[in-house]
């Protein structure tokens, strides 16, 4: 299974230290599995950062390199298919950062890892990533 981890989102992320489902955890430390990550969640978070609304306790670059080495996680680059898929999508979702990385993995064929319940509304493979 390719899981495509998003680093940075809000509602799940691997940058902060939250509570997350042990399956998630056994899921991702699987080395059967293929762990990505997008570049538009570091993107995300770089602007997060930047106007003050993500306070992280080093520099952005440190921070993510080290979350991402940690995971082992490959990256996942933008490219025009998934710009065109993302503009095609129904707008259950308006935030263009959620829209892309819901492109990628339809894309892609990868299981997103989320506890956004929005992402249901969408073709997708979902991992449930809240613990309960």
């Amino acid at each position: 299974m390719k899981l495509f981890v998003l680093i940075v989102s809000p509602s799940v992320s691997f940058l902060f230290e939250i509570t997350i489902s042990e399956n998630v955890i056994e899921q991702i430390a699987n080395e059967s599995n293929e762990v990505w990550f997008s570049v538009a969640s570091v993107w995300e978070m770089g602007i997060k950062v930047s106007i003050g609304k993500l306070p992280l306790p080093g520099q952005i670059d440190d921070y993510v390199s080290t979350r991402i080495t940690r995971l082992g996680a490959r990256s996942l680059e933008i490219n025009a298919s998934h710009a065109l898929r993302a503009a095609a999508l129904p707008l259950h979702h308006r935030d263009p950062f959620d829209r892309m990385l819901i492109a990628q993995a339809q894309v892609e064929d990868m299981t997103l890892v989320s506890a956004d319940s929005t992402f249901n509304q969408y073709e997708v493979s979902l991992l449930w990533a809240a613990s309960s």
